[in-house]
């Protein structure tokens, strides 16, 4: 009975040692095979094969590598959508403030890259965009930098602000090239709009009188700063400061008048 006994036990260890590896099970030719080491069991290697099947028969596109050629890339730009030339790109973008030149030169750039129709017009689009939004917001800043200017100058010039820039601008008719002024600066203004160059200009044409300039005399207005360094002369008058001098209520009404011209 003993012997029975351990003969049984025997087999019960025999029968719960661990099953042989996957590999194992296959026939004899495919074991060594390298390329089925890795499964774990039949249900890895089944996943496997359905994920193979499911790319039978469908277009393979073989990644750029860094030793290719031109012709590879070429080849593979072709296999990717790319146009045979740059003019057959069908971009559909707003012409209007557009140069049609620049826009060729992209369809070129853009060709070379490899990019197929889709990529091109989404870059053309991109492009587009982003050149009109940089143009709104440099007219805009020019207008702003416009608007700092008038009123720069109109806190300087006050009541004599609109004859300084006529009286300047006529200085600049006579000594400049017109097209000189109309050079655009990089804030968007055109030259003949800074203020610089109209205070310049202004300044040549009181020198040289707007008698001069247009043909005939007209009293000039005084700017702020004129008024009240005359004001203050006015003042420091006897005629001003004698209460019973004949012409003083008149050089009352003169330093008042002056004082309004200095308030701008």
């Amino acid at each position: 009975m003993s012997d029975e006994a351990t003969q049984d036990t025997g087999s019960q260890e025999v029968a719960t040692e661990a099953p042989a590896r996957f590999v194992d099970t296959l026939d004899e030719s495919l074991r060594s095979n390298p390329s089925l080491q890795n499964f774990a069991d039949a249900n890895a290697l089944a996943k496997s094969y359905v994920h193979a099947r499911s790319h039978i028969g469908a277009d393979k596109i073989v990644k750029p590598q860094s030793s290719w050629t031109d012709d590879q890339y070429n080849e593979f730009y072709a296999e990717t959508g790319r146009p045979e030339t740059a003019n057959d790109y069908d971009i559909k973008i707003n012409m209007e403030d557009s140069s049609e030149e620049a826009w060729n030169n992209f369809k070129i750039a853009a060709h070379g890259a490899g990019l197929n129709g889709k990529q091109a017009q989404a870059m053309a689009e991109y492009l587009e965009n982003t050149f009109t939004a940089t143009d709104e917001s440099f007219y805009t800043n020019a207008a702003q930098v416009n608007e700092q200017t008038e009123r720069e100058l109109q806190q300087e010039f006050g009541q004599a602000l609109e004859q300084k820039i006529n009286m300047g601008y006529a200085a600049a008719q006579r000594y400049v090239d017109p097209e000189v002024l109309e050079v655009e600066l990089a804030d968007g203004r055109r030259l003949g709009d800074h203020p610089d160059i109209i205070r310049m200009f202004a300044s040549i044409a009181s020198d040289i009188g707007e008698d001069t300039l247009a043909g005939e005399a007209t009293e000039l207005i005084m700017t702020p700063a004129e008024a009240m360094a005359l004001a203050k002369e006015k003042m420091a008058e006897g005629v001003y400061q004698d209460k019973f001098h004949p012409a003083h209520d008149e050089a009352v009404k003169e330093v008042q008048r002056l004082f309004e011209l200095a308030s701008g």
